[in-house]
């Protein structure tokens, strides 16, 4: 008798602890004061990206709000691009111009953007990513199947991005973070596309609310200052992201 009371109480308290999980966790309304407070003022910023596995090959990475531009060095040659969010404007290559697991890091209209991608608002939790107390946001901790956000509880910086994408779940990692401007910004970033190996980026960040020049993110502007001699065809892993890297599509 008394097993079956404390095998009924611990079933009560393992359901009391989830509700009361959920009841503290923030709401849309909540979280998106949360995220505007912590990473609102974000208008733009300005990074370099470097690739553990493959090296002597970086993108200098300029961003702000959806807007980007890229610019691949390697052996002596440049390869840039511009675009806005999943879409390429303009590139000095024949071949799929890569987009940057970046881009999905502090999307605009977060929250909304979020729910674009899959992320259902009706699960949301807290639980440990790694050794950090974190928010995770459309899925429970244990369902890996899911598109899902992980926030750190307190900075408010996403530790993953997990969404549908060819198939299978594409997950996009954040860590290593340091404070820029006020902001926590991650050093590294793990790409997982469905069925295919982990890509390290390792992100040196540069500036923030430096980058709002419309010309950097002008298509014309970004014809102007190209050529022939310097603007070729890059090294791995420039098209192995063309190819695996898919940027979370809108529902």
């Amino acid at each position: 008798m008394f097993r079956l009371i404390s095998g009924f109480a611990c079933c009560l308290l393992i359901l009391f602890s989830a509700a009361a999980a959920f009841a503290f966790a923030p709401d849309d309304e909540e979280l998106g004061a949360m995220l505007r407070k912590a990473y609102g003022p974000l208008s733009s910023w300005e990074a370099e990206a470097s690739f553990p596995d493959y090296p002597g090959v970086a993108v200098h990475i300029w961003y702000a709000r959806g807007k980007w531009r890229q610019e691949w060095r390697a052996n002596g040659l440049k390869s840039s691009g511009v675009g806005v969010g999943g879409t390429v404007l303009a590139s000095c290559v024949g071949q799929a111009f890569p987009l940057s697991p970046l881009f999905a890091w502090m999307p605009p209209d977060t929250l909304q953007t979020w729910h674009d991608w899959g992320v259902d608002n009706a699960t949301r939790t807290f639980g440990f990513c790694g050794d950090v107390p974190c928010f995770m946001y459309g899925a429970d901790p244990e369902d890996m199947t899911l598109p899902a956000v992980w926030l750190n509880n307190e900075t408010m910086a996403p530790l993953l991005v997990r969404y549908e994408a060819g198939g299978g779940q594409a997950s996009i990692a954040f860590s290593d973070f340091r404070t820029l401007g006020g902001y926590d910004v991650p050093q590294k970033v793990i790409y997982t596309a469905p069925g295919a190996e982990p890509l390290v980026m390792a992100v040196k960040w540069l500036a923030v609310n430096r980058a709002g020049d419309a010309s950097l993110y002008d298509p014309k502007a970004l014809a102007r200052t190209l050529s022939p001699e310097t603007c070729g065809a890059m090294p791995e892993p420039f098209d192995r992201l063309g190819n695996e890297f898919r940027f979370p599509v809108v529902r």
